[in-house]
């Protein structure tokens, strides 16, 4: 508790203080501000992002503190704004425009991406709406096309890994969103999928292709909310995250946890929570590490299991 409490009480004092203070010194030697220095000196990608977000949320101006807030900011007045603030003569420093428009979009994208994630994880998989009865049929007919679904509620549900007879149980934490991924990848990359889905029924290695699915939309969704995806997603491209964007991630995700479940060669499948916490700490690790990281999807590499 007390620890807890001073690291707090440092925190605070540091960036309300010391560096404030240690900036102006900076200003005073370079003839440059904080925002500034970071688009010169700073590779773009992650490392320059992270740093102006740090350097937004932390300002004492409060025009500055809300940039690293909004989810939707119109950049090319916002960094006009900033430069005024800041005084940033745009002939002297032409390239600071557009590196600092970039990181805005990055990061209002990122904040953007998570309420959209959200918002399809709140909604709930509803037997009622036919829309969301038409994504589970087009989930069977992509993994199991040679199979006709005998009813709506059926065992063979867990011929791809739901738990019972009825898939929209297994929902309740992700809700929607823990089907669209599923059906994305399925739709997206059948080969892979169905190919994943042959590997989960290994006689002694296997696994509940969709409760797995599901399993690492929820992993997917924390590194998100924690906000450690932003290491990929600000390396990726000079621009906002997309849904897209989040979706291929899972493909990705999908695809190395295979490959990761059957190099651990567990006893059985009650293994797989300490194998899964194991893999979301490697790939925290990868991108908190490495600033360079880019978690790279691709499809036509076959599985190495």
């Amino acid at each position: 508790m007390w620890k807890g409490y001073l690291h707090q009480t440092w925190v605070s004092f540091y960036f309300s203080v010391l560096w404030p203070m240690w900036k102006w010194i900076l200003r005073k030697w370079t003839g440059k501000c904080e925002l500034l220095r970071i688009t010169s000196e700073y590779p773009k990608g992650a490392k320059r992002t992270k740093a102006i977000e740090r350097s937004l949320k932390h300002s004492n101006i409060a025009i500055l503190k809300q940039l690293s807030k909004d989810e939707i900011i119109d950049v090319i007045p916002a960094s006009e704004e900033v430069m005024k603030i800041k005084d940033v003569i745009p002939e002297v420093h032409p390239q600071f425009a557009y590196s600092f428009q970039v990181c805005l979009c990055q990061i209002c994208g990122y904040k953007r991406l998570f309420a959209e994630v959200e918002e399809m994880r709140k909604t709930q998989y509803s037997s009622d709406n036919p829309d969301h009865e038409e994504k589970l049929m087009q989930l069977w007919g992509f993994l199991m096309p040679d199979i006709r679904l005998e009813a709506r509620l059926s065992k063979q549900w867990t011929d791809i890994g739901f738990q019972g007879d009825d898939p929209k149980t297994d929902f309740r934490g992700m809700g929607m969103l823990g089907l669209n991924q599923l059906l994305y990848i399925s739709s997206k990359y059948t080969a892979l999928s169905r190919q994943i889905l042959s590997k989960s029924h290994h006689p002694t290695l296997g696994f509940s292709y969709a409760i797995v699915g599901i399993n690492l939309t929820s992993v997917l969704y924390e590194l998100l909310k924690k906000q450690t995806l932003r290491t990929h997603f600000y390396n990726m491209k000079d621009d906002k995250p997309s849904l897209h964007d989040f979706h291929e991630l899972y493909c990705y995700m999908f695809k190395e946890f295979v490959t990761f479940w059957f190099s651990e060669k567990p006893k059985d499948i009650m293994e797989f929570g300490r194998l899964r916490d194991k893999f979301k700490k490697k790939i925290k690790q990868k991108l908190k590490e490495d600033l360079t990281t880019i978690l790279k999807f691709d499809a036509d590499e076959e599985l190495s299991v």
